[in-house]
């Protein structure tokens, strides 16, 4: 069933998406469509938008324009979770494989202004997400990508190369960037310039011939004219290349502290924060907070240790097998139960998430 803000959704994405196909984007390729796109978003902390397409995820830094946006193919992302931040705004978790064996936390949070409602817009992205993850991961596995700058911790290039009377942003300089309307906008002004410098110049070496003919063409005895000159085009200017910033290092962002599974027959962990996984059966999965996921792995009734404190936490628990018993997900904080998830899905995923600022 449809709701105002589903439909408002999909009728922006339609837009922008008839608006890229008869502009020209920059950035989509052959049989490349937009999904979805987000214009305020927060990124790890950076104000950014977003575009979703049938082949892969965009990032475009408001803060620093210039940059190249960030592309991040379906195959590298490994989980998809929801939740709110401790300021009720919806928030989309990924976990993106990195060449160094990591998984890099992207944090999208999706800021809600008085009287506006942004829950639904997040769901249809988790959806959208996991579902062309799904696709294209059955064809290729999951495939690491590299993360750059702002998106990870790591220095942002003082200035880059920009065109003339255009102002250079310095690295974290707090300013809201021209959106993507703007930017195309201002391609669009360009190449209509160029269209008509070409115009011009074309209409002034035609007079230039025209005129060299009249003046040597006798007026009433024909004779033989002069070979004409082939007008030489004129040099179109080419702008400098606008600077890449050079990839640097990653720093791999802190994991949770790996603590030997407890099994407990009888008894909860009365300090910390603990994940409980009962099933009869193996399973596997990640657990934890942005920034400090761990690696669920296990057979039967087992307690896994998170290094998490009065923050969102969540799990992600898949059963290795086919059969369709109960899997119960349970964390407990400080000895007292503050989430309790269940599923019998054959081969199926559970996935849960709680505040523990809350519970």
């Amino acid at each position: 069933m449809s709701s105002p803000i589903r439909d408002i959704a999909v009728k922006n994405a339609i837009e922008n998406n008839r608006m890229w196909f008869l502009m020209g984007s920059p950035y989509l390729s052959t049989n490349e469509t937009i999904v979805l796109s987000a214009h305020d978003l927060i990124i790890n902390t950076v104000s950014a938008e977003a575009i979703l397409t049938n082949q892969r995820l965009m990032l475009v830094d408001r803060t620093h324009p210039r940059i190249l946006p960030q592309d991040i193919p379906f195959t590298a992302i490994e989980t998809v979770t929801i939740g709110d931040e401790s300021g009720n705004d919806p928030v989309l978790s990924l976990s993106i494989v990195t060449p160094d064996g990591t998984r890099q936390p992207l944090s999208m949070v999706f800021p809600q202004k008085p009287r506006t409602e942004r829950t639904a817009e997040r769901d249809e992205w988790a959806a959208r997400i996991r579902e062309l993850s799904i696709t294209a991961q059955g064809e290729t596995g999951v495939v690491a990508m590299e993360l750059s700058p702002p998106w990870v911790p790591g220095p942002i290039p003082e200035e880059v190369i920009t065109g003339e009377a255009e102002e250079v942003v310095p690295a974290g300089t707090r300013i809201k960037g021209p959106s993507l309307s703007e930017r195309r906008n201002r391609a669009a002004g360009a190449s209509k310039a160029r269209t008509i410098g070409i115009l011009v110049a074309a209409l002034l070496i035609i007079a230039v011939v025209a005129g060299a003919f009249i003046f040597y063409a006798p007026a009433f005895t024909p004779q033989t004219l002069p070979p004409a000159t082939t007008p030489q085009p004129t040099p179109q200017m080419t702008m400098p290349p606008t600077a890449e910033p050079t990839a640097e290092p990653l720093t791999p962002a802190p994991e949770a502290p790996e603590v030997t599974p407890t099994h407990m027959a009888s008894g909860v962990p009365q300090t910390g924060v603990w994940l409980f996984v009962k099933y009869d059966g193996s399973y596997t999965g990640t657990a934890g907070a942005p920034g400090r996921f761990r690696d669920v792995i296990g057979t039967g009734n087992q307690f896994f240790q998170l290094a998490v404190k009065d923050e969102i936490v969540s799990a992600a628990i898949t059963k290795n097998d086919n059969s369709g018993n109960l899997l119960t997900v349970e964390f407990y904080n400080e000895g007292e139960m503050v989430r309790s998830a269940t599923m019998t899905k054959p081969g199926g995923t559970l996935e849960t998430s709680v505040s523990l600022k809350t519970s």
